[in-house]
């Protein structure tokens, strides 16, 4: 999904792309374990028209300009890095399943290593065709149908018409405010809401100056928060044309407040609280009025397959994130995912397809649950943060269920404790899950373990700077210049133009 800030007219946009089931959404999905691929994990890709539907809003380049670029490190070739290398070896199994990638990624017969080149001819082809033709290059036409035939040989329900009836859709952004700032993120089926509602406990509840990583009442602070906000984004996340979100509800303040009780016991880890309901209603707070979207989506589905999008709660190698301004003040934080490693294992036309659909749930209670042409949640949550009418924070990550929880320190330790964004992105993570197992990076103290076991969490740590805790991308505004920092967990980098 890509969120987008316009300073000139202090506007926001949402544009949601991710994937989508298509008109048999409702057939069961088996569940995902080990290597093991199957193309009936595959939903309607999004990012395509996505991409091309921001672009074609607001780009300031021709089609044929944009995909240039991409065209020529594919025809060409570019350096394989070691995330690339690491992943193949880990997967070997799952990405050599067809001809295609064994070609590209197996030279020799042994899996790419860093320093080699790599040529993906194929994907040229069918981005040569997007940059003449525009999304029916894509979604009708000869890509779609080898795209059709490999899914159909391999028991995937999806259909032509359901690839051409593809449309990716503009939503109202989440809003709410942080230490001064206004907070905007992303909207259901994604999980802005989860990182709303945590700032908002913290807000009440996090000790200053002392850091999380050293104190353990800040550590308490920090570790309910997050566990919260993820019992409240599973409980209540789902696509908001097909079941009833009440997610402005879940962001405010008056739920965080209803909350506090639970964030301060692991006991209630899987208890969900409060009513959400009674404050889904409220109007919009004075402090986000200004900012209000561009275009108010009506979104529509059934026949008319209109689709959003959302990416996979498993591995974390497909999703990547990038955080923009530009001279104007325009900002853009967008998270691009294909789901599991490799997506669903299934290559057509040049590449790996998405495994979006292992996102619904299997409770047919769940407003998650699978339903045709329903979109299935997703963790990625693109946020930007205001302060005085101006951008103070792009931020955004890949990482499956680490995201918020990596979104929600990185701002943490920027404001609440004035770290440099590097600083911040090296600081040691946690991740609670839904009950009352934590995850947590090397470098928190003695003090903060003993705690955290004394609270009665089950603790799990790995080494630093693991990629599991996110990838975070962040520009902070200081004064008048911009500060970028890319996460030392994977391989971002940081440019100015």
């Amino acid at each position: 999904g890509m969120l987008i800030y316009t300073q000139g007219d202090r506007k926001t946009d949402y544009l949601d792309f991710y994937s989508a089931a298509g008109a048999a959404g409702g057939v069961a999905v088996q569940g995902y374990t080990g290597s093991r691929a199957s193309a009936r994990g595959v939903a309607v890709p999004g990012a395509v028209a996505g991409l091309l539907e921001a672009q074609a809003r607001y780009g300031k380049l021709t089609r044929a300009e944009v995909l240039a670029p991409a065209i020529r490190l594919a025809a060409e070739g570019y350096i394989a890095n070691s995330l690339l290398a690491r992943e193949v070896a880990a997967d070997s199994a799952k990405v050599a399943r067809y001809e295609g990638p064994r070609r590209i990624f197996f030279p020799g017969g042994h899996p790419v290593r860093a320093g080699d080149h790599v040529v993906q001819p194929e994907l040229a082809a069918t981005l040569r065709r997007i940059a003449s033709e525009g999304a029916s290059g894509f979604y009708r036409g000869p890509v779609a149908e080898e795209v059709m035939r490999v899914l159909q040989a391999d028991a995937s329900p999806l259909t032509l018409d359901d690839f051409a009836s593809y449309r990716p859709q503009w939503a109202r952004p989440l809003c709410s405010t942080y230490r001064g700032r206004v907070v905007l993120s992303a909207p259901p089926p994604q999980s802005g809401m989860q990182v709303l509602e945590a700032l908002n406990l913290l807000e009440a509840t996090l000790p200053a100056p002392a850091l999380p990583s050293r104190d353990p009442a800040a550590f308490g602070a920090l570790a309910g928060a997050l566990r919260v906000s993820v019992v409240d984004r599973g409980a209540y996340v789902g696509d908001p044309s097909l079941a009833t979100v009440p997610a402005a509800g879940v962001a405010s303040k008056a739920f965080a407040s209803a909350r506090m009780g639970a964030a301060s016991s692991v006991d209630v880890a899987h208890t969900v609280a409060g009513n959400p309901w009674s404050a889904d209603s409220l109007p919009a707070s004075a402090d986000c009025e200004p900012y209000s979207p561009r275009t108010r989506a009506t979104v529509a589905r059934g026949q008319s397959h209109q689709s959003l999008g959302a990416p996979d709660d498993g591995m974390t190698a497909e999703t990547t994130h990038l955080s923009v301004v530009d001279d104007d003040g325009n900002a853009v934080s967008l998270t691009n995912t294909n789901g599991l490693g490799f997506g669903s294992g299934t290559w057509a036309a040049g590449f790996f397809l998405n495994s979006a659909m292992y996102n619904f749930s299997r409770d047919a209670a769940s407003p998650n649950a699978a339903a045709p042409y329903k979109i299935p949640a997703s963790t990625i949550a693109p946020t930007i943060l205001l302060r005085d009418g101006r951008v103070a924070m792009v931020v955004g990550s890949p990482g499956s269920a680490a995201i918020p929880p990596a979104i929600v320190q990185t701002i943490v330790y920027t404001i609440d404790y004035h770290l440099d964004p590097l600083q911040a992105l090296r600081m040691p993570r946690i991740i609670p899950n839904g009950g009352g197992r934590i995850q947590m990076e090397d470098g928190i103290s003695d003090a903060v373990l003993a705690e955290a076991r004394r609270l009665g969490y089950e603790v799990a740590t790995t080494p630093p700077t693991d990629m599991v805790f996110g990838g975070v991308h962040v520009i902070l505004r200081v004064g008048q210049h911009w500060v970028g920092a890319a996460d030392p967990r994977r391989d971002g980098e940081v440019r100015g133009y």
